[in-house]
């Protein structure tokens, strides 16, 4: 019974600082973020396919895969035997999404493009889990 409870309590001590960890690792991406969408905000984005003819045009494109931390997957699990939405891999792929965007913002700014036409963006579930979200974009970036 006293080996049980020891287990128990290495479990949930092990449990606790993954979360707080993952929860740090997660804030501190999205304040970054946040930071560096601030700064590539002058380049609009557009699901439009055909810039003018004065338009110089270079495709590019991005990825990022973004894994979830140990207590998401456990949250999920519960929620998929409980049904409905599946909040905890959200924030993943809300993340996964804003950073390629980010890169794709990055690429077209060293291009020294002023907007993106044809944004198109791919999710992936990588992983026999579903613990990877991969986030392709592309599209083409337009100098004025």
């Amino acid at each position: 019974m006293d080996a049980l409870l020891v287990k128990i309590g290495i479990f949930v001590v092990l449990f606790s600082i993954g979360w707080i960890i993952g929860r740090s690792v997660e804030r501190k991406h999205l304040n970054d973020l946040a930071v560096r969408e601030a700064k590539f905000e002058h380049i609009r984005l557009s699901t439009d396919k055909f810039a003018t003819r004065d338009q110089t045009g270079h495709m590019i494109s991005a990825n990022v895969v973004i894994s979830h931390d140990y207590f998401k997957y456990v949250i999920a699990n519960v929620q998929n035997v409980l049904g409905g939405r599946l909040t905890s891999y959200e924030s993943v792929v809300e993340r996964a999404r804003r950073e390629a965007i980010l890169r794709l913002k990055q690429q077209a700014s060293e291009l020294g493009a002023s907007e993106i036409l044809g944004l198109r963006l791919s999710t992936t579930e990588l992983g026999m889990q579903g613990g990877m979200v991969e986030v392709f974009a592309y599209g083409t970036a337009i100098k004025p």
